[in-house]
């Protein structure tokens, strides 16, 4: 589930260089609201905020326009830019294995007294704790996301636990109970948030969720969560879920029968995720050849990028995992408890409230495009028509070169539905 952009970084190089030149970083002292006997009760989830940069209606539609020759979709986009837009830092209350801990995000607010609603953007795998969103919020990844605002969007993007204020902690990759808590968290920090005195914008009560890579599949089990549990306070209206694997157990198998595997990444940091996280005791040599097995916990420790944790492995699956291990995971008693985990992490299908748009690349070959068909001919066969379900396939697009289509053909669905 590796997300790396080399093609459209060196496709884009020019912008992105621009993207960081438009980019005015403005600091500000955190706040944090503290209770009165005039004032409402002190927050319950959220912490602090700092406002850390301001993107100006002239600089996003700039920068937007360096797309628009090679994805008309942009264009939409350029002209219903009307907003400047804020970008603040919040730490804010959630809960890992049970006991509290603080989390951090970005929030982004068009500058206006206006109602807008709520986007919750989650992004794809990352090892680096320095590339996190409320760590680089200037990267060619999130710009785009914080540039949406000024289509009249209040943004908020979870670093997950495990970066930024966590980062004490291994991010526990695909873990489906800590994910949803640090989304969900993150979305009622941002409710605290607009409660702020000096906060003039204001929540319409629309709710909207988009993730990529393992960002799609952590906003799969973000709204299964929500709506499995009648989450009022976060009415959702509609869902793009893009590239995510949601059947972590095909998954798997898919990686197993490749010969080579361009993102290797993938099982050694959620088992050694998993391990730390206390799920299982395996030794991690139960599963990978040397120097591998030795080698995967320095390489998880947050000092590298997900490029430089897949150079230090190997793509060949037969140099990378035990010969047990590919011969014997779907079958063999050693491997029980990994596939347990991987089937309790699975995103399955329920009949949605809202609506949900899956996309795909059909050139991809880091997380195949039958992850997404399959999810959909599941939400099919339980009901749901296409009012509520989509499956879009974006042609000839790898991993990383679906990631522009799909985020752009996301805004304008929900400009389409929104308030």
């Amino acid at each position: 589930m590796e997300l790396t952009y080399k093609h459209a970084r060196k496709t884009f190089s020019g912008f992105v260089l621009g993207l960081i030149l438009f980019a005015g970083i403005f600091v500000f002292q955190g706040c944090k609201k503290d209770s009165t006997p005039n004032e409402q009760p002190a927050n319950e989830v959220l912490v602090t905020y700092q406002k850390i940069l301001i993107h100006q209606i002239d600089a996003i539609k700039q920068d937007l326009g360096g797309w628009k020759d090679l994805y008309p979709d942009a264009i939409p986009i350029i002209n219903k830019t009307v907003y400047a837009v804020d970008v603040y830092k919040i730490t804010y209350k959630t809960t890992y294995k049970g006991a509290a801990v603080t989390a951090s995000g970005l929030v982004c607010l068009p500058q206006s007294d206006a109602s807008f609603p709520i986007v919750s953007f989650q992004n794809g795998t990352n090892t680096s704790k320095s590339a996190c969103p409320s760590e680089s919020p200037t990267s060619y990844y999130f710009q785009l996301m914080e540039y949406m605002a000024g289509n009249g969007y209040i943004i908020t993007i979870p670093d997950y636990i495990g970066f930024g204020a966590s980062a004490q902690i291994l991010h526990p990759y695909y873990d489906r109970e800590t994910t949803d808590r640090a989304v969900i968290d993150m979305i009622r920090a941002c409710h605290e948030l607009l409660a702020e005195k000096d906060i003039t914008v204001k929540y319409n009560g629309e709710n909207f969720l988009m993730g990529y890579s393992q960002g799609g599949w952590a906003t799969l089990s973000a709204l299964k969560t929500i709506e499995a549990n009648n989450k009022t306070d976060i009415p959702v209206k509609a869902t793009s879920c893009g590239a995510g694997a949601y059947d972590l157990i095909s998954m798997s198998d898919y990686v197993l029968a490749q010969p080579v595997f361009p993102g290797p990444l993938y099982l050694p940091y959620f088992i050694y995720s998993q391990q730390l996280f206390g799920a299982h005791s395996d030794p991690l040599s139960k599963y990978f050849r040397e120097p591998y097995a030795t080698r995967i916990p320095q390489l998880f420790g947050g000092t590298y990028t997900n490029t430089q944790v897949n150079a230090q492995l190997n793509d060949t699956i037969a140099v990378l995992l035990k010969s047990s291990m590919i011969s014997d995971f779907d079958t063999g008693a050693d491997f029980a408890a990994l596939r347990s985990l991987l089937i309790k992490n699975s995103v399955t299908a329920w009949m949605p409230a809202s609506k949900i748009n899956f996309y795909h690349g059909t050139a991809d070959m880091n997380v195949p495009p039958v992850q997404s068909q399959l999810i959909y001919n599941s939400f099919a066969a339980l009901g749901a028509g296409a009012d509520k379900i989509q499956f879009i396939s974006l042609p000839g697009t790898d991993h990383e070169l679906s990631l522009l289509p799909w985020g752009l053909k996301t805004i304008n669905w929900f400009n389409g539905l929104k308030k």
